[in-house]
């Protein structure tokens, strides 16, 4: 357990140190998490109410079914597009830790990418049967404001399956064939729990970036809602709040950096397959 944890305090230092891991990890944590986190404060999502009437309104169009089949396919462009840049940042963040010559590594980010979509589909799945069976639970829930105390055990359980799938994940990125498999089968009483640190503490930083995010934004919107663009105070405010936004996914990119590394350091410990 010591060297365990020794080897997570080290990739730290690396991930701190190697300023040229900072803007790969900066691009995983933006196609991860930091875009969302962006639109969800500046534009919040819609009410139930709200998105009843657009789904009546693609119903009711002259265009449906295609109307929701364009929407679906610009979806699933999107997320692939995501998994795209995840896996070039991925591979570049591995490069770089990476001994010369080294063979284990995926040195492709067709493989990387498909390694993340293989680890993603579980997690899509649960969403999509959670989405299903308890959706209309959930709606209320937010129109009631109880949605924490009732989608708190969902919740427990999509971060459970969350935290297995990153641990395969990290396992196939580092590993070829059975080789993660075997990674997991041996030595899944270290993965887990690290997987599970990692994300507790990716979570919590994009929980902080939200609520820093929030309290910028709030007045800068009631700024821009009373035609406040036009002055030039605004206009710096609001390059402001975007340079911040930036500097806190580059903080990011650093923790991504020292998630990555560590992994690298627990997998490349062990002997290869």
């Amino acid at each position: 357990m010591r060297g365990w944890l020794g080897r997570g305090v080290a990739a730290a230092r690396v991930a701190v140190d190697r300023s040229d891991l900072w803007l790969p990890g900066s691009v995983v944590a933006f196609a991860g998490a930091g875009w969302l986190v962006f639109l969800v404060t500046v534009a919040p999502p819609p009410s139930a109410a709200g998105a009843a009437g657009l789904a009546f309104e693609m119903a009711a169009s002259p265009w449906w079914p295609w109307n929701l089949f364009v929407l679906m396919l610009a979806v699933a462009s999107g997320l692939l597009s995501l998994f795209l840049v995840i896996a070039f940042g991925e591979v570049a963040i591995l490069l770089g830790l990476s001994e010369p010559g080294a063979r284990t590594l995926p040195r492709t980010v067709p493989r990387a990418m498909a390694v993340l979509l293989a680890a993603a589909l579980p997690v899509l799945a649960l969403l999509l049967v959670l989405v299903g069976a308890v959706g209309p639970l959930l709606v209320n829930a937010v129109e009631g404001g109880r949605l924490l105390a009732v989608a708190w055990p969902f919740l427990i359980l999509l971060g459970v399956v969350v935290v297995v799938v990153q641990a395969f994940g990290a396992a196939g990125l580092r590993r070829r064939g059975a080789g993660s498999l075997r990674a997991i089968r041996r030595h899944g009483h270290r993965l887990i729990p690290q997987a599970a640190i990692t994300f507790v503490l990716f979570v919590l930083g994009q929980l902080l970036t939200w609520t820093i995010l929030g309290v910028l934004w709030e007045p800068l919107a009631q700024r821009l809602t009373a035609g406040g663009l036009a002055s030039l105070s605004t206009a710096f405010l609001l390059l402001g709040f975007v340079w911040i936004w930036l500097v806190l996914v580059v903080l990011a990119g650093v923790g991504q950096a020292w998630t990555s590394a560590w992994w690298s350091a627990e997998l490349g410990s062990e002997d290869q397959p």
